[in-house]
């Protein structure tokens, strides 16, 4: 906004009352003198719209002052030979300084509305810019970047580092290179007051340090650069600075709320796991070793009074039973290595054949009186995999599909190369997936709706879904056509085996690294 007053509007207002004398003195032998005023009138009008009330006022003063000397008889005098001429100036006075008042007046009103205009357009663009930001560091250089755009004022967010001090976060460093700066940063920091500029600032402050305060919390300090006192002090500037601090805290405040609920999500989601494991492994735990408590029981009262074939039995059933504990257990430790890292995948060539024969040679109890069509091509290749961990994923997709399907459906395993990947798929003729599960039954602890009666912790297809991506792979869940389910897991089969000169050379040979 012009400010009143100023040197060029006074300087305006005696160019233009020149300017229309000249044009009165030129018409003057062709119009009346009420015409000439109008002129005069027009140049206060003139004035007002570009300079403001004072220069206006001035205008219409040095308007009755000329036309009284130059066009007023007697001429080129200030005396006046009539009284009707005294009534012509002060109605001239009158209207121009009104007339300059209201056109002033209307000005400063459009100033006023388009400043604001401005600030709601700052505002929002900087509202905008820091509903983008999802952290505290990109919302403050957010703030930073747009007080130096609009405002044209350096500036620096500092937030503190959880030793007494106080961090740079965004914007210029220099700003609190000094250690009085410094001090001020934490002082506005720790007691939520300005500092800078103000009576009882400590010597040495050069810097505007305001707190961004949201409710009772100061997140942040806003320094401004005291390069340009003056412009930094200016009170429209002082609101729009105030308004960019208002907004930056609430965006702060924001990000602080929202990792606050994202924590308490994670410690919901933790504590329904935990609840989940608990119940789940519980339960698994205590049916295995209930049967191998049972049967240790009945051989030690009862050894000698039983059958062979039934202590046979009894043993059977403890080792079963201890292998069913054993998987759980290490079901319980894989999770445990693959959500911490740990898990280190080995990989060398093997065949898909030896690993799924593994797999049903470990099942061969559970699976016993269970048909297992497995189908897999005579060229299969070799392919890069961590043995150990693929049998697993072989295993648990195997006793997945054995779980829930009838006694009498059979578990099929095929294989086949595809565009240079493995894929193997595991079907069964089950109770199928719910619409929306072919996702969600790799998530830890997720059993499906319909098999929720089922005794199982929800690991093996969590762990299935690890391991295969630890080796690159992809594993998906499908329903399949009459009823089942479908998994097919994909593996790079990462170029050609090396050539092995004998057949019983011994180990499988590792992959070559690059």
């Amino acid at each position: 906004m012009a400010r009143r007053g100023s040197g060029k509007g006074y300087a305006g207002a005696i160019a233009v009352v020149a300017g229309a004398t000249a044009i009165s003195s030129f018409l003057q032998n062709h119009a009346e003198l009420s015409d000439l005023t109008m002129l005069y009138l027009l140049g206060v009008v003139i004035i007002a719209i570009s300079f403001g009330r004072g220069p206006a006022i001035v205008a219409a003063l040095l308007s009755v002052a000329a036309f009284d000397f130059l066009f007023v008889p007697p001429r080129f005098t200030f005396r006046v030979s009539e009284a009707r001429y005294l009534v012509t100036f002060a109605v001239m006075l009158t209207v121009a300084v009104i007339t300059g008042t209201l056109t002033a007046r209307l000005r400063e009103q459009r100033e006023r509305a388009l400043l604001r205009e401005r600030r709601i357009t700052s505002l929002q663009r900087l509202s905008q810019d820091l509903a983008l930001r999802s952290g505290p560091t990109e919302v403050l250089e957010a703030a930073v970047g747009r007080i130096r755009e609009i405002l044209g004022i350096e500036a620096a967010a500092v937030l503190p580092n959880g030793q007494g001090a106080v961090t740079v976060a965004a914007g210029d460093p220099e700003i609190l290179a000094s250690e009085p700066d410094r001090a001020a940063a934490r002082s506005a920091l720790l007691h939520g007051r300005p500092i800078g500029f103000t009576r009882g600032t400590p010597e040495g402050v050069r810097g505007l340090h305001l707190p961004l305060v949201a409710g009772t919390k100061v997140n942040a300090v806003l320094s401004l650069s005291a390069m340009d006192p003056e412009n930094l002090l200016d009170p429209e500037r002082m609101e729009m600075i105030r308004a960019f601090s208002n907004l930056t805290a609430l965006a702060l405040e924001r990000c602080r709320l929202a990792e606050d609920a994202r924590r308490i999500q994670t410690q919901i989601e933790a504590e329904r796991a935990r609840n989940a494991l608990l119940s789940s492994v519980s339960h698994d735990l205590r049916t295995p070793l209930a049967a191998i408590t049972g049967a240790a029981s009945a051989l030690r009262d009862d050894g000698s009074k039983i059958g062979e074939r039934a202590r046979r039995e009894l043993a059977d059933t403890i080792s079963e039973e201890a292998e069913r504990l054993n998987r759980l257990i290490g079901n319980l430790l894989d999770m445990t290595r693959l959500e911490s890292g740990t898990l280190r995948v080995k990989k060398e060539w093997h065949s898909l054949e030896e690993v799924v024969g593994a797999s049903l040679t470990r099942l061969g109890p559970e699976l016993s009186g269970r048909e297992v069509n497995v189908s897999l091509p005579a060229d299969l290749p070799l392919i890069p995999m961590d043995d150990v961990l693929f049998e697993q994923v072989v295993r648990n997709l195997v006793e997945n599909a054995h779980k829930y399907s009838a006694a009498g459906c059979p578990i099929e395993i095929n294989a086949a190369v595809d565009k240079k990947q493995l894929r193997l798929e595991v079907a069964d003729r089950g109770e199928g997936l719910a619409a929306g599960e072919e996702k969600r039954v790799f998530e830890k602890f997720y059993r499906g709706s319909r098999v929720a009666i089922r005794p199982g912790a929800g690991l093996g297809l969590s762990i299935c879904r690890g391991i295969v991506d630890a080796h690159g792979g992809t594993i998906l869940a499908a329903r399949r056509a009459g009823g089942g389910s479908v998994f097919t897991v994909n593996l790079p089969l990462g170029g050609a085996p090396p050539t092995v000169e004998r057949e019983d050379a011994g180990d499988s040979p590792e992959m070559e690294t690059p």
